[in-house]
């Protein structure tokens, strides 16, 4: 993707007046969200495999891995990478020095969303809301003359502080990086209503594609997620990704587009949540079930 805003409407004027804005207004008319070619929202959901390597090499040998299967989009959990620096700084430049490297084995048609998912919401490791800022900000930042960014997609959490999920989703935009507006509960699933007014709110915020990832007690759970799903499809202001985790949960992973969601989550090798299966299976379901 280019320096162009990564929504694409319905008309040119729109495109244009889309660019224009640092971040964009809910818009009826917009539908996907676009990444090296890739558009999250249209016809089948995407596979993204999560990279998990806490070493570079082992970094580099699952991007490797990856790259041989359907996923177009490869998630870097940078709470899982060199989980050995405990110096926040540290573990920065330990990114950035790693991104080179990673971008290049992923090609330039495979897409890369940089994700730290902190501990509250299931993640490897705390960090503070200043230190995940300037972390994210830095990504979305690296450019080099004359070339694509090699961050196409930033994973931000909506609960994070106000000013920092404001201040991430402004620099994504400005360098038209798409951005994921996540909410996860590992504990529950919340009712209908509260999962399609969370997916609105991180669309108000500025996310290009809001994602809820729940917890199912049952099987009425997965239910609820799925239908929170289709109600917010209807609003047609965007992609959205919805998944229910954990082994009740596998069903939305692969009913994905019958219920809305734009893409789905599978592993090759370790995997990064509850419930995730292999890409390979998944994709092979994807076309099964498709409606």
């Amino acid at each position: 993707m280019n320096d162009e805003h990564p929504v694409h409407d319905a008309t040119p004027a729109d495109t244009a007046a889309a660019e224009a804005a640092a971040v964009p207004e809910t818009d009826a008319r917009r539908r996907t969200a676009t990444v090296r070619g890739i558009e999250l929202g249209r016809a089948r959901p995407e596979i993204i495999v999560p990279l998990v390597g806490s070493e570079t090499e082992e970094l580099l040998a699952q991007a490797d891995a990856a790259v041989s299967t359907p996923a177009r989009i490869l998630e870097w959990r940078l709470d899982r990478f060199r989980s050995d620096l405990e110096d926040i700084g540290e573990h920065r430049e330990a990114v950035l020095a790693a991104l080179p490297a990673l971008r290049a084995r992923l090609g330039p048609d495979r897409a890369l969303l940089v994700t730290f998912r902190t501990a509250a919401e299931g993640g490897a490791r705390a960090i503070a809301d200043r230190d995940l800022g300037i972390l994210l900000e830095s990504l979305i930042a690296v450019r080099r003359a004359g070339t694509q960014s090699p961050v196409d997609l930033v994973d931000i959490e909506t609960s994070r502080a106000p000013a920092t999920v404001a201040r991430v989703i402004s620099a994504a935009h400005r360098h038209g990086t798409v951005v994921v507006g996540s909410f996860h509960d590992m504990e529950t699933t919340p009712s209908e209503a509260e999962l399609v007014e969370i997916l609105r709110a991180q669309r108000r915020l500025g996310a290009d594609v809001p994602k809820i990832a729940v917890t199912p007690r049952g099987p009425r759970d997965v239910l609820t997620l799925l239908s929170a799903s289709l109600t917010a499809a209807e609003d047609l202001s965007g992609p959205h990704i919805a998944i229910s985790m954990g082994p009740l949960g596998a069903s939305s992973r692969v009913a994905a587009e019958t219920f809305a969601s734009a893409a789905t989550f599978a592993t090759v090798g370790e995997g990064s949540a509850p419930g995730q299966l292999r890409a390979q299976d998944v994709a092979g379901m994807l076309e099964l079930l498709r409606p």
